[in-house]
């Protein structure tokens, strides 16, 4: 015969709350930096295709069509650039947790009943991790864009080389 088990006291699920709330914002955290890498590593992409297809032209005398796919091809890597950009420049996030008035409440000798101050923590979190989710979505995004647009600078180069 198993014994019921007992329910975590609301210490023990604040807690749980707590724990789980900072994991998905470092999860998040991991997400914008991996994002960022990303970022960076198509504008590199982006800038080879670039370099390599257009060295091409330095020396030649290309047909109006060709002509005009690179000055397209030119400015979709220009487009691209900005986007870039755009994704690793700085924002305000929230991945931390402000311990100025708990610590001050601490200090004056005010008792914290250890379930209140996870259950703020974990409230706080969320409201932070829903914020932060908005702005990384939108810049997901645009590094979508920015692959599609290197995609299609490469199409154009091609195009160019005819």
């Amino acid at each position: 015969m198993s014994t019921p088990e007992t329910p975590p006291s609301n210490d023990e699920a604040a807690t749980m709350l707590w724990e789980e709330e900072r994991r998905l914002l470092a999860r998040q955290e991991a997400s914008l930096d991996t994002l960022r890498v990303q970022a960076v590593a198509i504008l590199s992409v982006a800038s080879i295709v670039a370099g390599l297809f257009g060295s091409h032209f330095v020396t030649s005398n290309p047909s109006g069509f060709s002509l005009g796919m690179v000055v397209a091809a030119l400015a979709i890597f220009a487009v691209t650039a900005l986007i870039a950009v755009v994704i690793i420049s700085p924002r305000t996030w929230t991945f931390d947790q402000d311990l100025t008035d708990d610590l001050a409440k601490l200090g004056e000798g005010e008792y914290i009943k250890a379930s209140s101050l996870a259950y703020s923590w974990a409230d706080d979190a969320e409201g932070w991790r829903a914020d932060n989710h908005a702005q990384l979505e939108k810049l997901m995004c645009y590094f979508q864009w920015a692959c599609i647009l290197t995609g299609l600078q490469v199409v154009l180069w091609g195009l160019a080389l005819l």
